[in-house]
């Protein structure tokens, strides 16, 4: 199965009521809160260690067969900088996204903790607003940028 690395449109507002246990390769999230700061319009979002959708996405995603997620209510607030900071006039419905670690689903995160997806969920995700999302053509070139900075972060750790 070949897969297709992306970044989606990152977000900023990890709130301070998530409970997250970063003390695993990957992050263990107990409680999720975003405080949105601000949002482009992509129906694909991410703030480490997390990924969202849309509400459209969310049903797009409900009514096909994919494989390697699960999708959850999360707490999310919105900063009081958030109608400054947006281009968007209304305020998402955001849905978590919880994608799983594992090879051989439609979606997964890797090591590197970069987003994977397979051609076919990648043609279906076109249908939607990815305006800020970043595909990357060259797999072994982006794995080893995520690599060395991994090995930078652990090694200050």
């Amino acid at each position: 199965m070949k897969y297709i690395k992306i970044e989606p449109e990152v977000i900023v507002g990890l709130g301070d009521r998530s409970d997250i246990d970063f003390s695993s390769k990957f992050a263990k999230i107990n409680h999720l809160h975003i405080s949105l700061e601000d949002w482009l319009g992509d129906d694909l979002v991410e703030c480490y260690p997390a990924f969202f959708v849309t509400n459209v996405l969310k049903i797009g995603l409900e009514n096909e067969r994919f494989t390697g997620f699960k999708i959850k209510s999360f707490e999310l607030t919105f900063d009081e900088g958030y109608e400054d900071n947006s281009t968007i006039d209304i305020k998402p419905n955001f849905w978590w996204l919880e994608v799983t670690y594992q090879k051989g689903d439609d979606i997964y995160i890797d090591e590197n903790k970069v987003l994977n997806v397979t051609e076919s969920l990648y043609q279906f995700l076109q249908k939607y607003n990815l305006k800020q999302c970043t595909k990357f053509e060259d797999n072994l070139e982006i794995d080893a940028i995520f690599a060395a900075f991994e090995k930078k972060r652990m090694s200050r750790d």
